[in-house]
């Protein structure tokens, strides 16, 4: 026994005592409402991804600021070749009853290695990557 009609619509799964109520009555499935949303919705899809002939404008420009890598940095965000050279950094610690740490990412973004001290520690920097310093900590290129 098939579940689908001629008009292709499935009539069976959860829904085929609801079909076969509605069928009993003499009541049709209202397709308007399904039409025009299949005809209105791509036109608002394709309108919200049409672009302008207007020229784009900068809001902002990056300039870089830094005008050599550093050697001592505090909390802060750094790109290792850029605001800060590669290589061992170093701290002695945060302030007493606090904490730092870092985050490293890849030039993609992706997290490398991410640590949380107490005390002294060290985080190796390699050129391209990110670091994100947080915490009292003062860091310094070994």
């Amino acid at each position: 026994m098939s579940t689908t009609e001629a008009g292709g619509m499935d009539r069976g799964g959860p829904y085929e005592r609801y079909y076969a109520e509605r069928e009993a009555s003499g009541e049709r499935t209202v397709l308007w409402p399904w039409l025009f949303l299949a005809l209105v919705v791509p036109l608002l899809l394709a309108r919200s991804f049409t672009v302008s002939d207007d020229s784009a404008q900068a809001t902002a420009t990056h300039e870089a600021t830094s005008p050599a890598p550093s050697g001592e940095v505090a909390e802060g965000v750094y790109r290792s070749g850029f605001d800060v050279v590669p290589g061992t950094w170093t701290t002695v610690g945060p302030l007493a009853g606090t904490g730092c740490g870092y985050v490293r990412s890849a030039p993609d973004g992706v997290e490398i290695a991410r640590a949380v001290l107490h005390g002294p520690g060290a985080a190796r920097i390699a050129d391209g990557e990110s670091v994100v310093f947080t915490g009292s900590c003062v860091w310094t290129a070994g």
